[in-house]
């Protein structure tokens, strides 16, 4: 069996010989070659994809059985699984989303991570797990490369296409956008051999060019050097000011905006030409369809006389090109990711509708009207209270991007549909009038075709073939200077493109399809910028990942903290109250609603406030220390790996109790301050009085006696919090999307189990701050967590434990679901921020 697919795999790659070199191997090559592909056990398949692809069926059954085989499978690992006696790892190599799970003992997968770049060899056997049919055992594993897994952006989790945006050299190995270039590839390809069977030549135009094709002087100029060139000569003029005489082409040249002049001359000389090339366009738009560079599909037909011809072109065209993805491995990918997609996220594009879409443009109606009608159309649309545009519907003004699209969901009934015929002022020079041009209201031979969500997907005319009719036009969108022919005119000039019109014009027209857009919208990406490898807009270039993760941590943890003990104070001091050991007679309550009955009666309703600054002051610095060191020791346990399925409760509870080590040590003396100004009687005034007074009277241990009884409460309390966060994060939010409802719930219920288990530490540690201010002398005495529980213990037992409880909870809940919502919030921000400053 391995033999005859090795056979049918090297046939194909020997070498044609020459007679004489046929002879002089002739009495070796045909035995030596067979031995040498037996003696060979192992077999390389192309790509994952075609290891997991169907067989042929006219393959025998014997010839289709791989079980057994020895294969060697080249790829990244996509997630990895370490277990005592056996580890798993997926790998993918981007031409399939499906993956390849490789088995290896503990020692093989050593040093293996997500990302990382392998060679496996091994036996594909049948798998005992439901997820696939086969496995890898493996014998060997080499890793291919240096891989820094510490660092590495990419695991696997969720990212928002914002985050992978600043990773455009890294995104496309992730399984979707993998499938974004295998399905631009399948494009082109489709779109190829519709030309090719309809007699179209393709063609390279230039991309450096002299002219400003659509004359809305949005170029970019090339030059060697800064460019001193002003950019009013985008569009010539009647009288160009001097030129400098040390430019790289003598004379301002641009990166084009279309090839359609070029394409013009080349339809005239063999009737049909189309290319598929880069486009600049120096366009300030921040809009999810716009971008710098993108690729433009241009087709040029000459001896045509009617628009309808050239929209035949478009429409058959992209039927064909849905047709062949509807029937093809990446169409069906496509609807798979599509269907998983919707599963996590309703929001998302369903694979339904996507099938719709594609179904849409095979079976039409393609609906065509005059933009006169389409006007009429959506001014009658608001009369009649069926929708709200931001931008009145104007002759004059043309179609802006929401007229457009209530256009293809209300008349092209969630489909395509084409608009013709627009006014001849708002359209370029280069249209011919339209046959039934009105001297009132002139209109031009053009098409836009609108499809759903994309809006503007092609545009198309009837070129103006006569060459007075084309002077004209040029003057009077003032390109005089453009048509002129005095020996002062650049050959920036048209001149070549007026020479079209005098040797032999002809009736032609053509169109221009944006490529990416197409993109878009057949793979149900919203935003333009997601399909292109490398995308380039304003003010963006590269997009490398921001140096934002640690400061937006630390921001985002102090306004955590700040919100979260600013909102909970007053509880806060109930608490505080409610735990002395031995209070006053005037500071005993009976429960939280007599506390704060009482002392907003007796000291006044401000009281409930008292030390509020410190918190602030404290909270801070000491929350942006606490979530950056969780952040950071986090991803170092591992806690970011695996699937949104997956968590790690574990490296979740190490991080917290990290974090809070680093974090208490700040917060400390302003927790010491906080409390004795929280208690009945305080004589202390402000902040830096109390710091002042305590510092004069304790010293500087008075501040730190209880932080051994803090870390002994706030690290399993975070411990506890963190797993709990993250663990019930997990169940709600399988995604790992910003889900504020999430955050607080979560939050909240998490708080509130660590804080019902380490109550009795906090009495503690209460007991400890206050010391300075009790009356009783062993208590003032008290110096450690072992001492201050004897004591509770013997004037209260048990109970005493538990003081504050239902406080302490009531606190917690909500001050833990704020400090995670604002801390979410916050970086969510970030992020946003972040996205919108690169653009």
């Amino acid at each position: 069996m391995a033999s005859s697919l090795r056979l049918r795999d090297r046939a194909v790659r020997l070498p044609l010989l020459s007679p004489s070199r046929r002879a002089t191997t002739a009495p070796y090559s045909h035995a030596q070659w067979q031995c040498r592909l037996r003696c060979n056990s192992t077999r390389s398949p192309t790509n994952i994809a075609a290891l997991l692809s169907p067989p042929p069926p006219a393959l025998s059954p014997h010839q289709r059985a791989l079980s057994g085989e020895t294969l060697t499978v080249n790829g990244f690992v996509r997630s990895v699984r370490k277990q005592k006696r056996v580890a798993f790892a997926a790998i993918g190599d981007g031409s399939s989303l499906h993956t390849v799970q490789a088995v290896f003992t503990p020692e093989q997968a050593d040093g293996l991570s997500t990302g990382v770049a392998v060679a496996v060899t091994g036996r594909w056997t049948p798998s005992p797990g439901q997820e696939q049919e086969h496995e890898l055992q493996a014998d060997t594993v080499r890793i291919l490369g240096q891989h820094d897994s510490a660092t590495y952006p990419l695991q696997k989790k969720y990212h928002t296409t914002e985050y992978l945006r600043t990773l455009p050299h890294l995104r496309s190995r992730l399984p979707f956008n993998s499938l974004l270039l295998r399905l631009r590839s399948q494009l082109t390809a489709h779109i190829s051999t519709y030309f090719s069977n309809h007699d179209f030549i393709q063609v390279h135009p230039p991309i450096i060019t002299s002219s400003d094709c659509e004359g809305a002087g949005e170029v970019f100029t090339v030059s060697s050097e800064p460019p001193s060139v002003p950019p009013s000569l985008t569009r010539q003029s009647q009288d160009p000011p001097h030129q400098p005489d040390d430019l790289f082409f003598q004379t301002p040249k641009y990166l084009t905006v279309s090839n359609q002049l070029h394409l013009e001359a080349l339809a005239q000389s063999v009737g049909r030409v189309w290319t598929l090339s880069p486009t600049f366009r120096a366009e300030k738009s921040d809009t999810p369809r716009h971008l710098s560079e993108f690729y433009m599909l241009e087709a040029e037909i000459a001896f045509v006389e009617d628009l309808s011809d050239v929209m035949n072109v478009v429409e058959n065209m992209l039927r064909a090109v849905a047709s062949g993805l509807k029937s093809s491995h990446v169409g069906q990918e496509l609807l798979d990711a599509r269907a998983h997609e919707h599963e996590e996220d309703n929001t998302a594009l369903s694979r339904a509708t996507l099938a719709q879409r594609w179904q849409g443009l095979i079976d039409g109606p393609w609906p065509r009207i005059t933009y006169d009608a389409a006007i009429q159309h959506l001014t009658h649309a608001v009369a009649q209270g069926l929708v709200q545009f931001d931008f009145v519907p104007e002759y004059q003004q043309g179609l802006q991007t929401e007229h457009e699209r209530f256009l293809a969901e209300s008349i092209g009934q969630g489909g395509p549909i084409f608009v013709t015929d627009y006014p001849r002022s708002i359209k370029p020079f280069y249209m011919a009038p339209s046959a039934s041009d009105s001297a009132d209201a002139p209109t031009v031979a053009c098409f836009d075709l609108l499809v759903p969500e994309t809006c503007e997907l092609v545009g198309g005319s009837m070129r103006e073939h006569r060459l007075p009719e084309l002077l004209k036009s040029m003057d009077d969108h003032g390109l005089q200077g453009a048509s002129s022919s005095s020996p002062h005119a650049s050959d920036g000039s048209l001149q070549w493109y007026l020479d079209l019109r005098r040797y032999g014009s002809v009736p032609h027209g053509g169109f221009g399809l944006g490529f990416d857009r197409l993109l878009c919208y057949l793979s149900g990406v919203s935003n333009i910028r997601d399909v292109v490898s490398f995308p380039r807009w304003h003010k963006r270039y590269e997009a490398l990942p921001p140096n934002f993760s640690l400061s937006a941590n630390m921001v985002a943890g102090a306004f955590a903290g700040i919100a979260e003990h600013s909102v909970m104070y007053p509880i806060d001091l109930l608490k505080t109250r409610m735990q002395v050991v031995n209070p006053s007679p005037a500071g005993m309550y009976t429960g939280i609603s007599n506390a704060m009955i009482t002392i907003s009666r007796v000291e006044g309703f401000r009281t409930l406030w008292r030390g509020l600054s410190s918190v602030v002051l404290g909270a801070g610095p000491a929350h942006a220390v606490y979530f950056a060191s969780y952040e950071a020791v986090k991803h170092a346990l591992g806690g970011n790996e695996g699937g949104h399925e997956e968590h790690h409760p574990f490296a979740a509870a190490a991080s917290g109790a990290a974090a809070t080590i680093a974090s208490d040590a700040l917060m400390n003396p302003f927790d010491v301050i906080k409390q004795r100004m929280q208690l009945h009687g305080s004589i202390y005034k402000s902040v830096p009085q109390c710091a002042r007074e305590v510092f004069r009277t304790e010293g500087i241990s008075a501040f730190y006696v209880s932080y051994p009884t803090t870390l002994c409460m706030t690290v399993p309390f975070t411990a506890l919090q963190f797993m709990a966060y993250e663990s019930i994060s997990k169940v709600m939010n399988p995604t790992g999307r910003y889900d504020p409802y999430t955050h607080c719930f979560a939050g909240g219920l998490a708080g509130g189990v660590a804080a019902g288990f380490t109550t009795p530490l906090d009495v503690i540690k209460t007991l400890l701050q206050t010391r300075g201010n009790a009356t009783d002398a062993e208590l003032r005495n008290v110096s450690g967590l072992v001492q201050a529980a004897k004591i509770i213990h013997q004037r209260d037992g048990y109970r005493g434990y538990f003081r504050g409880l239902k406080p302490r909870i009531i606190t917690t809940m909500p001050s833990t679901a704020i400090c995670w919502s604002a801390y979410e919030m916050a970086k969510a921000f970030f992020i946003a921020r972040s996205d919108a400053k690169s653009i």
